[in-house]
Formats: structure tokens, C-alpha cells, sequence
């Protein structure tokens, strides 16, 4: 029996509301259940424009291995991207795994909702009844929006009730955000309009725009005006006034996930449910229900200026890691200063196709997004022991070994790891309960992004320098060193490192006749052989062989003092090899070399050039003894 049954998370945007509180009330539910083990596979993007970056990022969904899954969460509302919605449910489908979804209806998932109708109409009845408020001005959201729609539907019911009318006019549209409604409030201000008595909006973000607006031309809320709001977002902590307003409770959010999970979990057959979950409302200082004391604010400021430098600080902290990785951007290094400044207990898996880039290798076009599963590589193990490091295992496992990764909590999350749309992996770290948290995993997991690019790029640059040096110092044809690549061989004081040196000039006979009579084709096999038969004769890569031009071919070697008999011994290996090649070859004609070997003490020699004159003579000297037999 499985010591934890694992529950898979699939959600968007974490660093954000609402994702980021009801994370932290679903891991405390499960840290107190101690039957749950939660991987969050989760990006930061919200997939809306469906973007390169965006595709890379929402591979981390494609990780998940459902056979290993008891359940599937998923919040539908924080991933702007249906497909992935489609395909998980999809998924959970096939696998036969539970699926409880987070207010939005997908296809075979149970679902925990909020009914915000209640709360919403709650607050519009409390500005006329509590505060007697006769003209109301209704900032909504987009047009022809669901959401939108519902709360001018409820606005205008409970007015109704009050025997008042919203007309049309009466509604403004702040697209749910600041800037439309700036725009809105401008139009308003300019259309002469007596001011109402209260501004309704649809949400937080749009009331503290009506506020700041409304401050501008000198009126005071809620002293001349009332404004309300709605979803209780974390900034509306530090508006002034604090907004009255209605919230999620993520509190029984968790606990009635958790609450779920111990159902459907314990039978999988279990019939869909649905549990409906009220916001709870709260009248503060814009409609003029409640005072904030001084201790309040005092002790919101702080903790709004303790999160501003604990953020400053961690990105001030991984832009000392980047710099560090970056001055040697190699694997080793990268590795080097993760675990001395990355996050204790994260884990860096890369696909192994991906480590091939290490060694310059490019992926083609049609090959670049990552499938999983897949063989994967541990890159990097940031445990107290760096345990695993190194070790190649399947994607479908997660990592080799999970219980590091899920900390005290009991959950991890499972980042991309991507470049654009080229899926390189993943990276597994604790879930830990601090405020800050899901804000230094996205610097973390960003900073290791780019640093994975820069060190692919600074491996491959090097390793097109390696293949630019090859083709510049290498003769094409035998690959063996060009002129230029003998020279380089011999320079910066080499030659003062030493006693002696032979040098061989080696030059090919009849080389016209196998041309005109064979082919070029064929006189190249002549000169592939002429290079073999060098290369052969050497006894170690201290002997430098290089074709100088044409048929022409020079090798040479510094030695300590004894050159003369070295430079013999490589003369009769190379003749041996010749014979060898000429036999196996199988051609039509027969390769003849004339060679010459000079030995020399280095005393007094400043270059090598002198050296290969004297060997040329010796190698002439040979050609003259050759006498070319009539061909038929």
C-alpha cells in the first residue's frame, strides 16, 4: 500500500491572486490530512496570447503521468489556454482519475464553486438600505462578459426591489482593470454629470481606479461618495480607505477540496459533486461602516515594506547567481553555484536530447518541443548530500527520488524548464509557507531558464570554434593538417623546449599519370592514401603530419636526442604502411611516395622552414632514384 496517495495540481499564474492564497490553504489541508502528497505542475505564464514562450511553458503539463495520479485538481480560471483544460480533463478521462475542478464546469470533474450573485447583490442592497443611496453608478467589467453580465443582472434586481432603475447610462465599463476605468471616470468628469451617491464596481481593481480618480478632482470617499468593490484582492489591504467589499474564502476552499478528495479518493467510482461556496462580504470605510485604527496601519505598512525589500533583496540575490554563472557558463559551474545560492531541496531534470546540445549538436526544427515521457538526466541535485546528481531516469518517474523535493509540506511544484517553445525540462522544488515564496520560485526558476540558454549557447559557440579551428588548420580532402596547421604546431617557443627534431618532405610520383589515365577521383584516393600511410608511421600525436599542397606532404617531431633514430624508424613504417594500403586499396594503379628525412639538433634554429628546405633536398634526392615503368 502507497504511504501517500498522490494529487496532482494544475494551475496558472501562482505568484498571483486567487491562485496564490488558495495554494497555501489547499497544502495546509493537506499537510493536517497527512494522506495526500501534492504535485503542483504549474507556469507562470498565463497562457493568454499563446505565444512561443507561452508553449514552452505550458509543456510542464504534458509531465504529468496520470498512472500515478489518484486525483487531478485544476483551476481552470488562472490557465487562458482551453486546450490545456480540454486535455486534462481528457486525460484524468482515460486514466480513470478523478478530476475536481475550481469554479468553472469541465467536462466529468466534480467542481467547488463560488456563488458570488449572493455577495454581490448583499453589497448593492447595503449602500441603499444601510446608507439610503438613491443614484447609483454601476462600473462593470467587459461588455457582453458572463461575469460582467451577472452582477448588472443582480445590480438592477435589487434596486428593483428598492423601486429604483439602473438604466444604461448608468453603467460604466472598466473591463475589470485600471486603465478603462481611468478612461471611464474621465468621460464621466468631463460629461458635466452630477456626481451619484455611490460608485458600485464589479471589482476591487476598478474601485480603487474610481477612488484614485475621484481624489484627483478633490472628493472624498466616502465622505461625498460611496465606493464599493468586490473579489477582496491582496492589494486592496493597502488602499485607503480599505474598500467595502466581498471575498473568497480560500480558507474553506482548501478545506473543502481536501474534504473531496478524502471521497472521491476513497472510491473512484463515486458519482460527480458539486459543492457551492459562498463570499463572505465585508463593510469597511468606503461606504463609511468602519474605521481603521492607527496600530492597522502601521502594521500594513510594514508588512507591505518588509515584502518590498524581501523581494528586492532575493532579486538582488539571483542576479549575484546569474552574474556567477554566467562569468564561466559552463555545466559544471552552473551546478557549482546552484547549490551554494539556488533553493535547498530543488531539482533540476533536462531531457537528454537537450545535453546533446553540450557537445554542439543542433535539434532540427521539427524536433524542438520535448515529448514526454522521455529519458531525462538529474542535471542538478540541490539536497544536503547532492544526491542522484547526474544519474539518467524517465520523465514518467518525476525524479529519481521524491522525498527530498517535498519538504515538510508535503508538496512540490513542478516548473518549466523552456527557451520559447524548446521544452528542455523541469524543475522540482518544495512548497514552503511564506509569503514570499511563490515570488522567489518565479525569479529562481526564470534565472535558471536563462542560464540553461546562455550555457547551451557558450557550449555550442564553442563548440562551432572547435569545428571553425578544425576546418582552418586541416587539409579537406585527408584530414590531416593543412600548411597552416603544421606551422601553428610550432609556434610560441616550441622548438627551444627541445634537442632535436626530424622532419620528413614527402612528395608523390606519377601523380599526372594516375590523373589522366584514372581520374581525379582517383588521384585523390592516391593522396588519401599518401596521408594514411603518414599518419600511420607516426608513433603518437606528437608527430605532426600535414599535406602542404597539391602532393605535397611534410611531417615532422621534436625529439630528446634521438631524432636520427626516430626519424629512421618512422621512414620504414611509413614505407610499410604504404605497401600495406597500395595491397588493401584494390585499385588500379600503385601509390609512390619519394621521401626524405633530415635530422637536426635545435641549436641555433629559429624556424622550421630551413629544416623542411634540407628534408626536400633528401626527398629529391629519392625522386631522382625513381624510374617510372612503361604503364600498358
Amino acid at each position: 500500500m502507497k504511504e501517500f496517495m498522490n494529487i496532482g495540481v494544475v494551475c496558472a499564474m501562482a505568484q498571483k491572486e486567487p491562485v496564490k492564497p488558495f495554494l497555501a490553504s489547499l497544502v495546509k489541508y493537506i499537510k493536517e490530512s497527512g494522506k495526500y502528497r501534492l504535485y503542483i505542475f504549474h507556469c507562470f505564464e498565463d497562457l493568454y496570447y499563446k505565444t512561443k514562450n507561452d508553449l514552452g511553458a505550458a509543456s510542464v503539463f504534458d509531465v504529468m503521468n496520470y498512472d500515478e495520479l489518484d486525483a487531478v485538481i485544476i483551476y481552470p480560471t488562472s490557465i487562458n489556454d482551453k486546450s490545456v483544460v480540454e486535455k486534462t480533463a481528457a486525460r484524468c478521462a482515460a486514466h480513470n482519475v478523478p478530476l475536481i475542478s475550481i469554479d468553472v464546469e469541465t467536462p466529468g470533474a466534480s467542481r467547488v464553486f463560488f456563488g458570488y450573485g449572493d455577495a454581490f447583490s448583499r453589497i448593492v442592497e447595503h449602500v441603499i438600505k444601510a446608507h439610503n443611496c438613491r443614484r447609483i453608478k454601476l462600473v462593470a467589467g467587459v461588455r457582453n462578459n458572463d461575469f460582467s453580465q451577472t452582477r448588472i443582472d443582480s445590480c438592477r434586481e435589487v434596486m428593483a426591489r428598492s423601486g429604483l432603475t439602473l438604466e444604461e447610462k448608468d453603467i460604466m465599463y472598466g473591463d475589470f482593470w485600471e486603465m478603462p476605468t481611468y478612461q471611464a471616470m474621465d468621460e464621466f468628469f468631463a460629461s458635466g454629470e452630477s456626481l451619484p451617491d455611490a460608485f458600485v464596481c464589479c471589482n476591487d481593481s476598478m474601485a480603487m481606479a474610481v477612488c484614485l480618480k475621484l481624489g484627483e478632482k478633490g472628493y472624498r470617499v466616502p465622505g461625498d461618495v460611496i465606493v464599493t468593490g468586490f473579489d477582496g484582492i491582496e492589494t486592496e489591504k493597502y488602499h485607503s480607505p480599505r474598500l467595502c467589499t466581498a471575498f473568497m474564502d480560500t480558507d474553506k476552499l482548501g478545506k473543502e477540496i481536501v474534504s473531496m478528495l478524502d471521497r472521491i479518493c476513497g472510491d473512484k467510482n463515486a458519482a460527480r459533486c458539486e459543492t457551492e461556496l459562498q463570499y463572505t462580504t465585508r463593510f469597511s470605510e468606503s461606504c463609511g461602516c468602519e474605521s481603521k485604527n492607527m496600530y492597522e496601519i502601521n502594521h500594513t505598512l510594514m508588512d507591505l515594506i518588509h515584502n518590498y525589500s524581501y523581494t528586492r533583496s532575493y532579486e538582488e540575490h539571483m542576479d549575484g547567481t546569474e552574474d556567477q554563472i554566467a562569468a564561466n557558463p559552463t555545466p559544471d559551474n552552473f551546478r557549482e553555484v546552484l547549490h551554494r545560492r539556488g533553493m535547498k531541496g530543488s531539482a533540476l531534470g533536462v531531457a537528454k536530447s537537450f545535453i546533446s546540445l553540450f557537445d554542439g549538436e543542433d535539434i532540427p526544427e521539427e524536433k524542438k518541443e520535448c515529448v514526454y515521457p522521455q529519458e531525462m538526466n538529474l542535471f542538478v541535485s540541490i539536497f544536503d548530500d547532492n544526491s542522484g546528481e547526474g544519474c539518467d531516469f524517465d520523465s514518467r518517474e518525476f525524479l529519481p527520488d521524491l522525498s527530498p523535493v517535498f519538504g515538510e509540506n508535503n508538496a512540490a511544484f513542478i516548473l518549466p524548464i523552456h527557451f520559447q517553445d524548446r521544452a528542455i525540462g523541469y524543475l522540482a522544488t518544495p512548497y514552503v509557507t511564506y509569503e514570499q515564496h511563490t515570488e522567489s520560485i518565479h525569479s529562481f526558476s526564470l534565472m535558471v531558464n536563462r542560464c540553461i540558454e546562455t550555457i547551451r549557447l557558450h557550449e555550442h559557440m564553442l563548440s562551432l570554434n572547435s569545428r571553425l579551428s578544425f576546418l582552418f588548420t586541416h587539409d579537406q580532402l585527408t584530414g590531416i593538417f593543412n600548411r597552416y596547421g603544421f606551422y601553428d604546431k610550432f609556434r610560441s617557443g616550441r622548438l627551444r623546449r627541445a634537442q632535436d627534431i626530424f622532419v620528413v618532405s614527402a612528395d608523390m610520383n606519377d601523380m599526372k599519370y594516375i590523373n589522366d589515365n584514372f581520374g581525379h577521383a582517383a588521384g585523390d584516393d592516391a593522396l588519401i592514401i599518401t596521408a594514411k600511410a603518414l599518419a600511420e608511421a607516426a608513433e603518437d600525436d606528437e608527430t605532426v603530419c600535414s599535406r602542404f599542397g597539391g602532393d605535397e606532404f611534410v611531417a615532422a617531431r621534436i625529439c630528446r636526442g634521438d631524432a636520427v633514430e626516430r626519424g629512421r624508424s618512422y621512414r620504414e613504417r611509413f614505407r610499410e604502411a604504404l605497401e600495406r594500403l597500395n595491397s588493401e586499396s584494390g585499385y588500379p594503379f600503385k601509390v609512390v611516395v619519394s621521401i626524405g628525412v633530415y635530422c637536426a639538433p635545435l641549436d641555433g634554429i629559429d624556424d622550421v622552414d630551413s629544416l623542411i628546405e634540407l628534408a626536400d633536398r633528401l626527398m629529391y634526392e629519392d625522386k631522382a632514384k625513381y624510374k617510372r615503368k612503361p604503364r600498358s
